[in-house]
């Protein structure tokens, strides 16, 4: 290991953790709230005085927001600003180590490699896949990211074949949608610690795609159609 990541590790307090390595921690059952509190504290004002090492740090903090389940809701933001990060950071970090174990980890890949394949992917057979791929063909974060969205967005056309000239812009929008619909349901654990405020703001940027779903609704059951919002 490099010294810089040894003297990280000799400053990450040992009590209640099984392992330690640069993709993340695995604690041992049975922290309780008091120690799990103490040990989010003390990762975080580490990750705040760090200039290196930053995805370990991130990858640790994931690993223990995904321990805590619960315990924290409402506080990333404010873990976040204590560590210098961006809370969507934080809250990726914590949907990453939640969809793959310490011991699913690749050593042989980045932690970036990994929020690729944990953001896009929830089943633990598609993420070990693409866990695998990525090590296999030794890909680039760029280039992982680039076949993720090309799988996500599936064939141009329905029945697989490539879409004609004149009928692309259909098929085209359904891909983006298909891809949309994905992205969204494998984040359920963002979204759903959403505030009031940040719902209101999500529906009045997703208005012409609820606009766009009343229409389809009212054309699928022979409904009139209705006036778009201009």
């Amino acid at each position: 290991m490099p010294p810089e990541f040894n003297d990280l590790l000799k400053g990450l307090p040992r009590e209640h953790i099984d392992e330690a390595s640069r993709l993340g921690l695995a604690l041992k059952p049975g922290l309780d709230l008091a120690n799990w509190s103490n040990l989010v504290a003390q990762l975080v004002q580490m990750t705040g005085r760090a200039s290196r090492n930053r995805d370990t740090l991130t990858a640790w903090l994931g690993d223990l927001l995904a321990f805590g389940a619960g315990r924290y809701r409402g506080q990333i933001s404010e873990y976040a600003k204590a560590a210098g990060l961006d809370p969507g950071t934080l809250r990726a970090a914590k949907l990453v180590c939640s969809r793959i174990p310490l011991l699913s980890r690749h050593n042989t890949l980045s932690w970036s490699h990994h929020c690729e394949v944990g953001k896009a992917f929830k089943a633990p057979a598609e993420i070990e896949a693409w866990l695998n791929l990525a090590e296999r063909e030794g890909l680039s974060v760029r280039e992982l990211r680039k076949r993720i969205r090309q799988h996500l967005a599936g064939p141009t056309a329905p029945d697989g074949g490539a879409a004609s000239a004149g009928g692309a812009a259909p098929f085209a929008l359904l891909r983006e949608l298909r891809a949309v619909g994905r992205f969204v349901q494998n984040h359920s654990e963002v979204w759903q610690e959403w505030s009031p405020a940040t719902c209101e703001l999500a529906l009045s940027e997703m208005r012409p795609i609820l606009d766009f779903l009343e229409e389809m609704q009212a054309r699928r059951v022979g409904r009139p159609s209705l006036p778009m919002a201009g």
